[in-house]
């Protein structure tokens, strides 16, 4: 029987050196992790195992030499500002997804703006290349007088026709 309460007496004491350790631990973290604000205490107490107990306010119903005040300085959780924080931080998603939504649709635009672009240059190549065609193997080329009659080009001006012709090929056909 002695030696079972001895074997609980040494637990005991284990249990409070233990809890000794682990509170001494707490005050460092603690210290370490204090905040600028003052906005509340925090007491230890013992309890009747002498097991410490840490709140923010004396234990009800207990002495109140019982409970030692420490030093500690914490901030209390302000639920409003992290509701804030976290709505700022939905409308910030919701801009960033709006803005890479833009710029898909913007990289879309740049697309079918270079389609637009390629099919209107393919299309004035055409024009171009026909209109060159026809100037070369026509015998004679006109353009409409005042009155409605055709006026039938020199010689110097349907090489110069031909030549311009040419050149407008080159321009659209980038050769």
């Amino acid at each position: 029987m002695q030696a079972a309460a001895r074997v609980v007496t040494r637990g005991r004491k284990i249990m409070k050196v233990s809890s000794a350790i682990a509170g001494g631990l707490l005050w460092l973290l603690a210290g370490a992790g204090a905040v600028a604000a003052d906005e509340g205490s925090v007491y230890v107490w013992l309890d009747k195992d002498g097991t410490p107990h840490y709140q923010d306010r004396p234990p009800e119903g207990a002495a109140q030499d019982t409970a030692q005040q420490l030093n500690l300085r914490y901030r209390l959780t302000d639920a409003q500002a992290i509701a804030a924080a976290s709505k700022q931080k939905a409308e910030s998603k919701e801009l960033t997804d709006l803005r890479e939504r833009q710029q898909a649709e913007d990289a879309g635009n740049a697309e079918a703006d270079r389609q637009n672009v390629m099919k209107q240059r393919e299309d004035g190549c055409t024009a171009a290349r026909e209109r060159a065609q026809r100037y070369e193997t026509a015998h004679r080329l006109y353009r409409p007088g005042p009155d409605g009659q055709r006026t039938y080009l020199s010689n110097e001006e349907l090489d110069a026709t031909r030549a311009e012709a040419r050149r407008e090929v080159d321009q659209w056909c980038g050769q």
